[in-house]
C-alpha cells in the first residue's frame, strides 16, 4: 500500500478510506503509522496536507471562520515533521488556497440561494396572506403562483410575477421605488396603492381600489403605459382584444372574505371560476344554460359547497365524478 501511496494526488487522500479514518478518528497506532509515512515521503507532505484540511472542512459548517483554519494550519505544521526540502512558499500558499476553497464553497452555496426566486403557491380551493421584504401585503387567490426575489436591491424596482389572482396592499417606499407585478400580457407599475390583478390564460384583468397604477404591455414602449384610477377595471384578452369601464372595486376582491358577489354574472362566468380555482372540468348539456345570469352573493368554502349553490340558483341538476362535473337543466 505503501507503494501506491507514492502515487497519490490529493484526490486520492481524500477519498482513501485509511486516511480519511485516520484524519477524522485517529487511533494511537494510526497515528504512528501515518507520521513514520509522512516523514519517510516528504514529497507527498503538501498533498497530504492538502486533504487533510478538505477533509475536516467537509466535516463542518460552510461558514468556516479563516482563524479557525489558520489554527488548524498550524496544529497539522506543529505534528508534522519538518521536511526534507521544502519551497519557502509552499505553506502560505497552502494557507491562502484553503481559505479561498473555504470562502468560495460557501459564497457559493449564499450565492445560489440569494439568488433562487422565492415561490409561493396556493393549491385548489386555497387562499393564502402574504407579507413581501418591503412590508407590502399579498392575499393570494386558489391555483395561483407569486414569485419574486429572495432581496430587493434599493435602487432597483421591486418585481413580482403573478398567474392566477392576488390582491396587493402595496407599501409607499421614502426613495419611490417602483412596485411592478408583471401579469402575462401586462405590467401593473405602482409606487402604493390597493389593487386586484387577475392573470390567467383567457384574459388578464386590473381592478384599482386606492392610489394609481401605471399598466403597459412587455412589447410596447413605457410611454404608451395607461394610468388607472380607483374604481376602474381594465381587461385584456387573450387576443388583444381590451375594454376599460368603471365600476365599484369591492365585489372584485370579495373572494378574501371567502365570498362571491354576483352582479348579472352568467353561469359561464361561474364555470371559469370552478374550473380556475377549484381544478374541475365542467360539462354542460344544454348550451343556452351558459348565459343564465344571476346576482347576490355565495360563500366560498370548498368546490362541493359552490356546486350546490349553483345548484339551488340556477335551478340545475348537477353530477360529479372525480374532478368531473355535468350540469343540465330540471
Amino acid at each position: 500500500m505503501a507503494t501506491e501511496y507514492e502515487l497519490f494526488s490529493p484526490d486520492d487522500w481524500i477519498f482513501d478510506t485509511a486516511f480519511r479514518r485516520w484524519v477524522l478518528n485517529p487511533s494511537p497506532s494510526e497515528d504512528r503509522f501515518w507520521q513514520q509515512y509522512i516523514a519517510a515521503n516528504p514529497a507527498q507532505r503538501e498533498a497530504i496536507a492538502h486533504a487533510r484540511i478538505l477533509i475536516l472542512y467537509s466535516q463542518q459548517s460552510p461558514a468556516v471562520p479563516a482563524e479557525q483554519l489558520d489554527r488548524s494550519w498550524q496544529s497539522l505544521q506543529n505534528r508534522l515533521p519538518e521536511p526534507v526540502v521544502r519551497p519557502l512558499w509552499s505553506r502560505s500558499w497552502l494557507s491562502v488556497a484553503a481559505s479561498v476553497a473555504v470562502i468560495l464553497l460557501s459564497g457559493l452555496a449564499w450565492w445560489l440561494y440569494q439568488n433562487t426566486p422565492e415561490t409561493y403557491q396556493t393549491a385548489y380551493g386555497e387562499t393564502r396572506q402574504l407579507t413581501l421584504p418591503d412590508g407590502s401585503r399579498v392575499t393570494l387567490n386558489a391555483n395561483s403562483s407569486l414569485r419574486l426575489a429572495r432581496n430587493w436591491k434599493p435602487e432597483a424596482a421591486r418585481e413580482v410575477w403573478l398567474e392566477g389572482e392576488a390582491f396587493f396592499s402595496v407599501t409607499h417606499q421614502q426613495n419611490h421605488q417602483k412596485f411592478v407585478v408583471h401579469a402575462r400580457q401586462l405590467d401593473v407599475q405602482v409606487l402604493g396603492t390597493e389593487f386586484n390583478v387577475f392573470t390567467r390564460p383567457k384574459a388578464v384583468k386590473v381592478v384599482l381600489e386606492s392610489g394609481s397604477v401605471k399598466l403597459s404591455q412587455p412589447d410596447k414602449a413605457p410611454d404608451q403605459g395607461i394610468t388607472m384610477k380607483p374604481g376602474q377595471f381594465f381587461e385584456v384578452k387573450a387576443d388583444g382584444t381590451q375594454q376599460w369601464r368603471t365600476i365599484r372595486p369591492e365585489p372584485y376582491s370579495a373572494w378574501k372574505e371567502k365570498r362571491l358577489v354576483l352582479d348579472q354574472t352568467t353561469l359561464a362566468d361561474l364555470i371559469e371560476i370552478l374550473q380556475d380555482n377549484y381544478g374541475l372540468t365542467v360539462q354542460v348539456q344544454q348550451e343556452d344554460l351558459l348565459r343564465l345570469r344571476a346576482s347576490g352573493s355565495m360563500p366560498l368554502t370548498d368546490a362541493d359547497d359552490v356546486l350546490i349553490q349553483i345548484e339551488r340558483l340556477f335551478s340545475l341538476t348537477i353530477k360529479r365524478s372525480g374532478t368531473t362535473v355535468t350540469l343540465h337543466k330540471l
